[in-house]
């Protein structure tokens, strides 16, 4: 039983830890909740330029009754479900699309708050219920809501606060864990059932490193109990339902994403490339300072590694984990070091071996980088263990773990005195040397010595709340929301303001009357933001307005025929670059550019220009000469050789031979929409359709309603060939991977819910046994 009393009405105060959780997220994040002049990230970072655009476009699409498969804005066309950080299927997105299609940039910042009010309610859920109630045991409010602070406000969610895919899934780990510790407690399916399910809703936010992080915790957990059990199956079994589960519920997203991968330049990632991001040994120095070389600011930021979520959760939640692991013997305790040392180890990326087995032998280890993230791991599980020691210290202590308590505050207390005297002199000495130096090192330095003396009253503060347990002087229900408060308050002090910005992250975006004249302009063409303009013109602001782009923000997962193509233009003034159907460039006011290929027409803007393209080809039209090769590779090398002219032939891997006239024939574009386009062309003798999209998988063609065969045209895009007359050609993008994984999806969903149904009929059946005393 608990050490406190507990209330006579326990979902009332179920229903008051759950306000003060919410009350918590309010206040810690009050700036940009509660007032007008205030944004985070600081400049929107991800938030603002990829997944603000991404979700409002998603929302548009959805409200018209479409389901976005692909993305003709960016990148000159890309799959739009089948990156998975669009979140498309999300419960939370679904219903902000729903309620709100419009919804600004505040909106994308409270959908990141709900999701860290989200960890800390899972959090809390999963320490105060871990254990069974017929195991005689639950977790007192205060211990439970102390885990919950630390988790909820944990580095990971404030350094990654623009990242909101991964602030989502990283949310959902509490429970998911929780879910899978009862199926493995209990060997139930039932449970693991759950487990599946919640980790399958977490993977359609969108974030599939922290997805695999989270089957990783799962698959630690199932050796852990393997190796204890005399039926070592079992536990294994049940991770293998859980993940079948979690894969087949999110299978209408992960089957065109694994697509998608492995037709991206992401198919392929070094393990130098795989280890960057690592928890550097030098910068574990921040898992207590975190100010230490400002890595919650971004434009601040002087360490000489990568900046990383270093894993700092707060002062006292770090003791008390140590004295978890000194007070508490059983399960829980075990299994949550475990696993904090494995996410540990395998945070340190590069920095350790063990990163390094993990990339051969892990399946989709080798397709990601950042190990540093797994910090959030190692944060979930000392917070836990925090939970477990202050429940631990709120029942009378024996006499082994009083004398423990006893020699750790001592220790603690020669610790603390020793690094106020040297660390503290040392920080001032620093401060002092540097004063007459450099302004910006004096910063630095100033910056780090207030982390430090900050980190010192932490420690004294937690230092006194040990030594009043010890000694008795508080009662203990007061000194364990005194616990609750000490974290709450470091945590908030040091992050509450990190990467806080005073301008809007959508300025620019703000561009009216630059995109009115490129809304005005007759045709069908594209635009080309891809120069020195990215930090005043948003480089996803076409998905927003409408307009088709070659480029986009900076991402991995574009189609990388498209990507390789381009980096082989060899620059704006070749026969490639004007197959692309750029009419329009964006840059800065002083751009150099080939003025026999541009030439201004638009100045009215007051941060860019828009250049006119004299040689741009239209997006499609119909060639009359054909080049038809092997494959792909003989492909790239054709279309490079000096006499190709893409305005008057086509290279083709494959279809017919033709040598008619050099004069290309013109197509009208009459639809065109994310996933179906129609054409109509009208042609004297036989030729071939090209489009500047593209070619990928899941493309189907028809002329005059009958299936054709699209041709993979220069390399990187669409054919089709036609014979002589007047003909309606149409492309609708259906990959067979997006009805597969639909059909998966949904029949696991019947089997979660067919579960469900039959387990809670059994436990109702079980109650009522109880209640007849059979």
């Amino acid at each position: 039983p608990g050490a406190m009393t507990e209330s006579r009405s326990p979902w009332l105060a179920e229903l008051g830890a759950v306000v003060l959780l919410l009350l918590a997220a309010v206040g810690f994040f009050w700036r940009i909740l509660l007032t007008p002049d205030a944004w985070k990230p600081a400049g929107g970072g991800d938030l603002a330029s990829f997944l603000f655009p991404t979700y409002r476009f998603a929302a548009a699409r959805l409200a018209a009754g479409d389901l976005p498969l692909w993305n003709p804005h960016l990148y000159g066309g890309a799959p739009f479900l089948a990156d998975m950080q669009t979140g498309l299927f999300y419960p939370p997105n679904l219903l902000l699309f729903r309620l709100a299609p419009d919804f600004s940039y505040k909106a994308m910042e409270g959908l990141v708050v709900l999701h860290v009010f989200l960890a800390g309610l899972f959090m809390y859920l999963c320490l105060r219920y871990l254990e069974p109630e017929a195991a005689g045991w639950r977790m007192s409010r205060p211990a439970a809501l102390l885990g919950a602070a630390a988790y909820m406000f944990s580095d990971l969610f404030i350094v990654h606060f623009g990242n909101l895919n991964l602030v989502a899934v990283a949310a959902w780990l509490p429970l998911v864990f929780f879910l899978f510790w009862r199926a493995l407690r209990a060997q139930s399916v039932g449970w693991a059932l759950g487990a599946g399910a919640a980790l399958g809703l977490s993977t359609l936010a969108g974030h599939l490193q922290i997805s695999l992080y989270l089957g990783l915790t799962l698959t630690v957990l199932a050796i852990f109990f393997a190796a204890g059990s005399a039926r070592p199956l079992r536990p294994l079994a049940l991770l293998v339902v859980t993940a079948a589960v979690a894969v087949g519920l999110a299978a209408m997203v992960l089957l065109p994403a694994f697509e998608y991968a492995r037709l991206s330049p992401r198919a392929e990632l070094p393990y130098r490339d795989a280890a960057r991001y690592s928890l550097i040994p030098g910068l574990l120095g921040e898992m207590v300072v975190p100010a230490l070389f400002s890595s919650r600011e971004p434009g601040l930021y002087w360490g000489v590694w990568d900046r990383v979520a270093a894993g700092y959760l707060g002062i006292l939640p770090l003791i008390l984990a140590g004295l978890a692991v000194l007070l508490r013997r059983g399960k829980p305790v075990r299994a949550l070091f475990t696993l904090a040392v494995v996410a540990f180890l395998l945070a340190l990326g590069g920095e350790s071996v063990f990163h390094g087995w993990a990339y051969r032998l892990l399946p989709g280890f080798g397709q990601i980088r950042a190990p540093a993230r797994l910090v959030f791991v190692l944060d979930f599980a000392l917070a836990a263990l925090a939970a477990l020691a202050l429940e631990r210290l709120l029942h009378p202590l024996r006499r082994r773990e009083r004398r423990a308590l006893d020699d750790a505050w001592r220790g603690l207390l020669w610790f603390g005195g020793g690094a106020a005297l040297i660390g503290g002199a040392w920080a001032y000495l620093v401060v002092y040397q540097a004063a007459d130096g450099d302004p910006t090192v004096f910063w630095r330095v100033s910056q780090a010595t207030s982390g430090v003396i900050f980190a010192l009253l932490m420690l004294a503060a937690a230092l006194a709340w040990l030594h009043a347990r010890r000694t008795g002087r508080l009662k203990r229900r007061a000194w364990a929301w005194l616990a609750v408060a000490l974290v709450f308050v470091d945590l908030a002090t040091v992050g509450a303001y990190a990467d806080l910005g005073h301008e809007p992250p959508t300025r620019g975006y703000e561009h009216p009357l630059a995109l009115q004249y490129l809304r005005s302009a007759p045709g069908f063409f594209r635009i080309d933001s891809r120069t020195d303009a990215a930090d005043v013109w948003q480089p996803d602001l076409a998905l927003l307005a409408g307009l088709y782009d070659v480029n986009g923000v900076d991402n991995p997962l574009v189609v990388a025929d498209v990507a390789r193509y381009w980096e082989g233009l060899g620059g704006r003034s070749g026969p490639l670059y004007d197959f692309l159907g750029v009419r329009y460039l964006i840059a800065g006011k002083g751009v150099e550019l080939d003025w026999e290929r541009f030439s201004l027409a638009f100045e009215a803007d007051p941060a860019v220009n828009i250049y006119w393209h004299k040689t741009a080809l239209p997006r499609a039209f119909v060639v009359r000469r054909t080049i038809v090769v092997a494959d792909q590779e003989a492909a790239w090398t054709r279309i490079h050789q000096a006499d190709f002219d893409p305005a008057t032939s086509v290279v083709l891997e494959g279809g017919p031979r033709l040598d008619g006239p050099a004069e290309p024939v013109a197509a009208q574009v009459t639809r065109y929409e994310p996933d179906e386009l129609e054409i109509e062309v009208e042609i004297p003798a036989a030729g071939v359709l090209v489009l500047s999209d593209p070619f990928y998988p899941g493309w189907q063609a028809a002329v005059d309603g009958q299936p054709v065969e699209m041709l993979r045209a220069n390399y990187a895009f669409r054919a089709v060939a036609l014979p002589a007359g007047s003909h309606t050609v149409t492309m609708t993008f259906r990959p067979a991977t997006w009805r597969t994984g639909l059909v998966l999806s949904g029949l696991t969903a019947a089997v979660v819910l067919l579960g469900g149904g039959i387990a809670l009929a059994r436990q109702r059946d079980r109650v009522q046994n109880q209640k007849e005393g059979k």
